[in-house]
């Protein structure tokens, strides 16, 4: 009965394995640019698919930590990009334009606005797909960016909690990171070898702590963490710390 209730209520709610999983909300805040009127809709979210520099579209800068420090527990070395920067540009506020002006219910009229994406709700396992294969009128290619991910991931940035934390574009640390309900920890990578025409699946997987392995069809062998962070990663999955082994 109560699961009617709430199907009646959201038409998306299941309560199959994989939603009770991998689901998580993406709240997309839209503001009026004359009267700064916020217009609020949370659709859910299943994985967030990310722009990687080399794309056609344009992309975020790096973050002021890209001179050699480290951010979200990456390593930042000079032009390289990290999945923080990804998820920076992600949920950067982006003005929409005079093109795609939308009906403000505070001014009663169409006018411009800015819209930015931030997570309301964060699933069990989150995976963050990097967009290597750019498909477009003129083009169609893989995109072969190193993006650096980390081995522990920390999403507090990103939640629609921490927005007031951001001042134009650029994230502010907040004075509150200590939430271990939006700490992650990576425990599969699949990568893509190969083109966009032809190309060959494999992936890295954690089963205990500091204990990886690849899979290449039926082989699988021993790998190290370094294998792991050293690959050019299409799929990164990872799951909530609270779900830690040993």
């Amino acid at each position: 009965g109560d699961d009617n209730g709430k199907k009646a209520n959201n038409p998306n709610h299941c309560n199959c394995i994989i939603d009770q999983i991998f689901t998580g909300g993406l709240q997309s805040d839209v503001t009026c640019q004359v009267c700064h009127g916020v217009s609020t809709t949370i659709d859910p979210f299943w994985d967030i698919s990310l722009d990687l520099p080399g794309s056609s579209t344009p992309f975020w800068p790096l973050s002021p930590g890209s001179d050699g420090s480290v951010v979200n527990g990456e390593s930042h070395v000079s032009g390289t990009t990290t999945l923080t920067d990804c998820l920076r540009r992600f949920t950067r506020p982006e003005h929409l334009g005079s093109s795609a002006k939308i009906k403000c219910s505070g001014c009663h009229s169409y006018q411009e606005s800015t819209k930015q994406l931030t997570m309301k709700k964060l699933p069990i396992v989150a995976c963050f797909h990097l967009k290597r294969f750019e498909h477009s009128a003129k083009l169609r290619r893989k995109i072969t960016t190193y993006v650096s991910f980390p081995l522990e991931l920390d999403m507090t940035p990103f939640m629609a909690s921490s927005k007031e934390s951001r001042m134009n574009g650029q994230y502010q640390q907040p004075t509150d990171s200590l939430n271990n309900d939006n700490k992650y920890s990576l425990f599969a990578v699949v990568n893509h070898q190969g083109t966009l025409e032809s190309g060959h699946y494999t992936s890295f997987i954690r089963q205990h702590k500091d204990q990886w392995f690849k899979c290449d069809d039926a082989i699988i062998t021993k790998a190290s963490i370094k294998d792991v962070l050293d690959s050019e990663g299409y799929l990164l999955f990872y799951h909530k710390q609270f779900l830690e082994y040993e």
